[in-house]
């Protein structure tokens, strides 16, 4: 199920609006991560990434490359760099919906939130796992596409047949083409022999469209 509660993050690592940005920075650095929520009094107040505080941060001269060290600039506090017009998304968001929003606005990530608390954050790298098991499932699942008709029930009987003949529903999804006006159905099935589901489906008055094992 491609919602947002399923893949992001629940333990969100926080800081607090007064904290200073070079301490943000080292918690960035050991915890490996590259967006921090600001948190006051239980409130999401704003979202500092790693890319605020290296503008804010100036690299010492004495340091190299390979051992970079830095110190403050004139900015000194989380509150002064961090993003407080924020995007957020609700757990009972759809992935679909989260990765449109990171890529409109051109973000690495988005914090969760519910009834006004922060419960979760979505990253660009979160996304990323959810295409690579959705491509994961399309390769070892079978598909079969059926025009269900005008008939009100039909979606509910073809779905009872599917599993009354022992297949997996996986997913079920609307096609934007149409056949005679009818809408075609796709659903996705663990991987089956799709030659004995076709016939019964024709039997029972369904046209299958496509059958791809």
């Amino acid at each position: 199920m491609f919602i947002v509660e399923k893949w992001m993050t629940r333990d969100v690592i926080t800081v607090q609006p007064h904290e200073k940005i070079i301490d943000a920075f080292e918690l960035m650095q050991r915890q490996g991560i590259r967006h921090l929520p600001v948190i006051e009094a239980g409130e999401l107040k704003g979202l500092v990434t790693d890319r605020d505080i290296r503008l804010a941060l100036i690299p010492s001269p004495l340091s190299t490359p390979e051992d970079r060290m830095y110190h403050l600039g004139a900015l000194e506090r989380v509150d002064e760099i961090m993003t407080t017009d924020l995007i957020t998304v609700s757990p009972n968001a759809t992935i679909e919906e989260a990765a449109k929003l990171i890529a409109q606005h051109k973000i690495g990530a988005v914090p969760v939130v519910a009834q006004g608390t922060l419960v979760g954050i979505l990253t660009e790298t979160d996304i990323l796992c959810v295409f690579i098991e959705m491509l994961t499932t399309i390769q070892s699942s079978s598909r079969i596409d059926v025009v269900l008709g005008d008939k009100p029930s039909a979606l509910d009987e073809v779905y009872r047949l599917l599993q009354t003949n022992h297949a997996k529903v996986i997913s079920v999804s609307m096609s934007p083409e149409e056949t005679a006006g009818s809408p075609i159905y796709s659903f996705r099935l663990q991987r089956l022999p799709l030659e004995p589901l076709v016939h019964k489906l024709e039997k029972a008055g369904y046209q299958v469209v496509q059958a791809l094992e």
